[in-house]
């Protein structure tokens, strides 16, 4: 039994190896498309670019956490990946013109305080507008993640007794392995959004996606 998990085990370090190492080609790849991006002609894509931007941080953060085993912080950014990358979403198509003036202007609460200029929909407000406004292939990927990872990613974001439970526990490759293919993922359809909002075509991004499938889930990557 014992030589059954080590077998395991050293496959998940093989795999997370091939992860870590992918995905820092991918990011550079990515990094290009990035560059290319013109100064935000409107408020809208100030807004769309500032969530994706979000993603962009802190998938890049998961990253540099996993090579220094810090799981536990590198889990703890999933959810807010997660919520940038639909905020990014739902102000390309769904979020009011109204919304995107209040949420960029400055009101005492804000300037006084740590209050929000504008809070949002809840997230499953924003998937509801999201299915109304994209394609499936949009949707439902942004929609089973919530499903399967909900609430997990809440007891890692205020210390639950998941995060309790894993500070205590071995290095997890094969979950680190799982988290960086699942962030790897949601910065592609960043860039894939934030492109979209300056009205830039992205034919690279499939090549990539095939390119790199090792470090990347299954799931096709939506297009415009």
């Amino acid at each position: 039994m014992s030589d059954t998990f080590e077998e395991l085990d050293r496959a998940a370090v093989e795999r997370l190896e091939r992860v870590l190492h992918g995905s820092r080609l991918l990011r550079n790849a990515l990094d290009e498309l990035w560059a290319e991006l013109p100064f935000p002609a409107n408020k809208r894509i100030v807004v769309v670019q500032g969530f994706s931007n979000v993603v962009r941080q802190h998938t890049g953060a998961q990253w540099v956490l996993v090579q220094h085993e810090l799981d536990v912080s590198a889990l703890a950014l999933v959810r807010p990946s997660y919520e940038a990358l639909v905020r990014a979403v739902w102000a390309l198509r769904g979020a009011k013109d109204e919304w995107i003036e209040g949420f960029l202007s400055p009101v005492p609460e804000a300037v006084d305080s740590d209050a929000e200029t504008r809070k949002g929909p809840d997230v499953s407000g924003m998937l509801k507008v999201i299915a109304e406004n994209h394609p499936a292939a949009v949707y439902e990927p942004l929609a089973e993640l919530k499903n399967a990872t909900w609430r997990a990613m809440h007891s890692f974001v205020h210390g639950g007794i998941r995060a309790v439970a894993q500070s205590s526990m071995p290095f997890p490759h094969h979950e680190a392995g799982s988290m960086l293919i699942n962030a790897n993922y949601m910065l592609m359809m960043v860039t894939n959004v934030v492109r979209m909002a300056h009205g830039l075509w992205s034919p690279t991004l499939p090549l990539l996606q095939q390119q790199y499938a090792d470090c990347l889930p299954p799931e096709p990557l939506p297009r415009k």
